[in-house]
């Protein structure tokens, strides 16, 4: 029997046809009729296959679909189309997937088994069709089945490509289609199915993206809330949030990762591009570009340079919470390629913003150049904190430090943070200056940079206030910070008694008083404000006191010395009697 695809059945048993007579070939009495052919069923046609006078080897003869055949003798036997008698023995299974020339072959399905066969063949039938052509789905035209070794269920090579509707029996050994170098019935290209499918690109929706496990697949990615937290240098980063839509696709959650995780592209800082990472990729040539790319359909990361840049992404890093509250944590099987390379350094410091509140920044140094002049180190920030209008970018600057030979700076290139305050009360951007002039380039076996000092200060409230000599009053808060709060501000009057009394120790300008003349105490002939005294008195208490004290230290030291002289007097008196 043949199928509509070509592929034919194991042969019946041999017809044995009594010796003819010689004579004219075509006569009746010479030609041998095969009537009641067994009924084709779901095959298309018959095969017929005749010996030669005597041989023992069958030969093609002819094709029919007609329920008889009838050999006359004039026509020859195919003599290279020899009867195939090859049988299948194992144990198999059948994958099919979806195919056309010049697009990506779709992911493969089971159709069949596992089934056991012992010297036959396998026919499979009502294979599964290509999807409708639509904008989603590809327009495929042909379908490709993939078969297993018998010994080795779980590489499957192919067999057959067909058209939408045929069927196929299976003949092929195992030897056949596991040859790479050879070809198929069809002369495609012996090959090994590709498990993963049409490799996802950045314009692919998230909710499309499947993880294989081994021949199963399932989606990662549903509707909803996703939280993801890397580590860098070693140390977890804050957790950030990004919104999961139907039409969310993979470039969206790469450069949300890649922002979440602070990685500085080259035109970072386009005065000093930053260059890219110091690994080399076994068969890949060039520098890899820092940041995130997708190769042969894997999310590729690549940090900026520096031990204490290493990304690292685990298995926990993802959580996925659904419109339901159902949680998930998609697993993307991230792993290390290359260790993070490059001699760097980070300090941890806390910044203020104006309304007070602590703000965290990491930064990092690394070594970028040296010459033989100079070592350049290049520093990179980041802030968990930062907070613009949308996004969740954490890097916050980057600049260059250069020291020369003995280790004294020589020059930086930038040396401004700006963390966005975008959703706060705050002022933003928070703004802020590093001062590296007490850094120093030393030789030592490990790097370290630390904050000494800064000049914010955290939230604060008024505890007590004081009143200068020169008017200022100024306020003394909880935090150690002391700040000028107002001035107060005096008049002169060129005729004071003209001044009209308005009750107690009040007074306004009169008819004969003058125009005001104001100032800050002290200036243009105005009083002064005498700091600590009582209010309503006019004078300084504390310094009257001391007045007082000298005064009578005084009087006594006076006393002593008239006592002393009268003594005197009263001695010469007694020495005179």
């Amino acid at each position: 029997y043949v199928d509509d695809s070509g592929s034919e059945s194991l042969a019946g048993n041999a017809i044995v046809v009594p010796a003819l007579t010689d004579g004219d070939a075509t006569a009746d009495n010479n030609a041998v009729t095969l009537a009641n052919l067994p009924a084709l069923g779901t095959f298309a046609s018959y095969n017929i296959y005749r010996t030669e006078d005597g041989g023992s080897d069958f030969y093609l003869l002819g094709s029919t679909a007609a329920s008889s055949f009838t050999d006359d003798g004039t026509v020859a036997l195919d003599l290279g189309s020899p009867l195939n008698e090859t049988t299948l023995n194992g144990n198999y299974s059948y994958l099919v997937t979806f195919h056309k020339d010049g697009a990506e072959e779709s992911r493969p399905s089971l159709t069949l088994g596992p089934t056991n066969i012992v010297d036959g063949r396998i026919r499979l039938e009502d294979l599964p069709l290509p999807p409708p052509t639509s904008p989603d789905y590809t327009d495929y035209d042909e379908i490709r089945v993939y078969r297993n070794l018998a010994s080795d269920s779980s590489s499957f090579y192919l067999v057959k490509t067909l058209a939408p509707g045929e069927t196929f029996t299976d003949n092929r050994t195992d030897a056949q289609i596991s040859d790479l170098s050879g070809t198929t019935v069809d002369g495609d290209p012996n090959q090994i199915v590709d498990f993963d499918g049409p490799k996802g690109d950045f314009s692919t929706l998230l909710v499309d993206v499947l993880r294989r496990d081994g021949s199963t697949y399932e989606h990662l990615f549903t509707e909803g809330t996703l939280t993801f937290r890397g580590s860098k240098g070693g140390r977890r980063l804050d957790a950030k949030t990004f919104e999961v839509t139907s039409t969310t696709t993979l470039q969206e959650l790469t450069n949300f990762m890649e922002k979440s995780m602070g990685v500085q592209l080259s035109l970072a800082d386009p005065g000093n591009p930053i260059p890219g990472s110091e690994n080399l990729i076994a068969g890949e040539t060039g520098a890899l570009s820092q940041g995130i790319t997708l190769k042969d359909g894997k999310i590729r990361v690549v940090s900026n340079n520096g031990v204490d840049n290493a990304i690292d992404i685990t298995l926990s890093s993802f959580q996925l919470v659904d419109s339901l509250g159902d949680i998930a944590n998609p697993n993307l099987s991230f792993s290390s390629v290359q260790q993070g390379k490059g001699q760097s350094a980070v300090s941890d410091f806390v910044v203020f913003d104006s309304l007070g509140v602590p703000v965290n920044v990491r930064l990092t140094t690394v070594l970028e150049s040296r010459s033989g002049t100079a070592t350049t180190y290049r520093w990179f920030a980041d802030s968990s904190d930062n907070d613009p209008l949308t996004g969740s970018e954490i890097a916050v600057g980057t600049g260059l430090v250069s020291f020369d030979g003995e280790g004294n700076l020589i020059s930086t290139s930038n040396t401004t943070i700006s963390i966005e305050r975008r959703n706060s009360p705050a002022q933003s951007p928070l703004e802020f200056e590093l001062d590296f002039s007490q850094v120093s380039g030393l030789a030592a076996n490990s790097s370290s940079i630390a904050a000494s000092r800064q000049d914010g200060s955290s939230t604060g409230t008024l505890t007590s206030f004081i009143i200068g000599e020169d008017g200022v009053i100024r306020g003394v808060f909880s935090n150690g910070v002391s700040r000028d709060l107002g001035q107060i501000v005096l008049a002169r009057f060129g005729n004071t008694s003209g001044l009209e009394q308005r009750g107690e120790n009040l007074f306004a300008t009169g008819v004969n008083s003058g125009l005001p003349i104001y100032g800050d105490p002290g200036e243009q002939g105005i009083g002064k404000i005498i700091a600590g005294a009582v209010e309503l008195s006019n004078t300084d208490i504390g310094r009257n006191l001391l007045d007082l004290v000298l005064a009578t230290t005084q009087y006594r030291g006076n006393s002593r010395v008239i006592t002393a002289a009268q003594q005197l007097l009263e001695e010469l008196l007694n020495i005179r009697r």
